[in-house]
């Protein structure tokens, strides 16, 4: 009997609280992979209530209508698997769970600028993961994890040797047939990632100072949630209060088809998150030839770039990022290298191939074929 009904679920409120991001498109392109092989499936999650959600949510992605045309919303009832995309376990146990960072660690170890009322629901999330695990794990058949950092907490602290399957990565809309050339870069940096405190953009203010000297602006793009709106306003504030507001510029809520054009004219990209488990918006960056410099304790430098200097600059500091960023420009044969391996690393991960493998290790590990 083959698999007949798939449910793609995703309890975390954070796309409402903070914005959308990866984990929401991990769950758009994990039912596309079921539904463009005659499954039916849904999605069955808080900010998805409508089919004008769903398009909406796709748009933000860059994801062309007709293939969502086949995914329904809401839960269906009775299925034949259920695929957890939350990111860990707590309000999303199924089947099948896609880990998409290291949720057995207490959250401040991941998320350590988090303050506030922040700080305090990250508490009560630890908490109730901790008590939540032991009971929700026993259905599990399959852990998938984004990368293979995020796959070594699993292995370490919970015995859990999982599949890794990297997140799919758009870039249909970014890949031409050659990047834009050195010479028609414009003077910025650019650096994508959901404006919320735990993805840290405040360190964006601190490289600005160090970027002013090299004659150089940051662009730091992403969206923001009316949650986040008064985090957002701090960020302004801090910028205004270290003199680089003339250097540091916001993009907010911008469109796909402006994101795609900021990655594709800047002069460089620097991914400001420490211990990012994987990093799609550094893919997207090099698929448009961009040379990026990331964070050297991530899963973007483990997994994306291979822990090769010929594909991406790794950093540790602020100031050794700009250190980074001051030798490129003294090196116009070693951007042009990066651009190019960049370039051609990003196209391993090609959205399709994510599909065609999460459903060969869902169907296989539930014995469907």
């Amino acid at each position: 009997m083959g698999l007949k009904r798939v449910v793609v679920r995703h309890h975390m409120v954070n796309a409402l609280l903070m914005g959308p991001g990866g984990s929401q498109y991990v769950t758009l392109e994990t039912a596309i992979a079921f539904a463009e092989r005659g499954v039916e499936t849904y999605i069955d999650a808080p900010f998805i209530e409508r089919r004008h959600d769903l398009a909406k949510l796709a748009e933000v992605f860059g994801l062309p209508e007709k293939e969502i045309y086949n995914v329904g919303v809401g839960d269906p009832g009775r299925v034949d698997v259920v695929i957890n995309t939350s990111g860990d376990i707590l309000l999303g146990a199924g089947d099948v769970v896609y880990v998409h960072y290291p949720f057995v660690l207490d959250y401040s170890t991941y998320y350590s600028a988090l303050q506030g009322i922040y700080d305090m629901l990250g508490k009560v999330y630890t908490f109730v993961n901790t008590i939540a695990f032991p009971l929700f794990s026993r259905k599990i058949k399959l852990y998938i994890a984004n990368s293979s950092f995020t796959a070594s907490f699993l292995r370490k602290y919970l015995g859990i040797d999982p599949a890794v399957i990297h997140p799919p990565v758009n870039i249909d809309d970014i890949v031409r047939e050659q990047p834009l050339p050195l010479e028609e870069r414009e003077n910025y940096v650019i650096s994508v990632s959901r404006l919320s405190p735990e993805k840290q953009p405040h360190r964006g203010v601190e490289l600005a100072k160090h970027i002013k000297r090299l004659g150089l602006r940051l662009v730091i793009a992403g969206s923001l949630s009316s949650y986040n709106k008064p985090y957002y306003e701090l960020l302004l504030d801090y910028a205004r209060r270290e003199g680089v507001d003339d250097v540091v510029e916001f993009e907010v809520n911008t469109s796909r088809h402006r994101l795609v054009e900021l990655y594709r004219r800047a002069y460089a990209y620097i991914h400001l998150t420490p211990k990012e488990h994987f990093g799609i918006s550094v893919v997207e960056a090099m698929a448009a030839g961009t040379p990026v410099i990331i964070p050297c304790d991530s899963g973007t430098w483990i997994d994306v770039a291979l822990r090769d200097e010929s594909i991406a600059l790794p950093y540790s500091t602020i100031s050794e990022a700009c250190c980074r960023l001051k030798h490129l420009q003294r090196a116009p044969t070693l951007w042009r290298t990066l651009s190019f391996n960049a370039y051609k690393r990003a196209l391993k991960f090609d959205r399709r191939e994510f599909r065609r493998r999460i459903y060969i290790a869902v169907t296989t590990t539930m014995k469907w074929r």
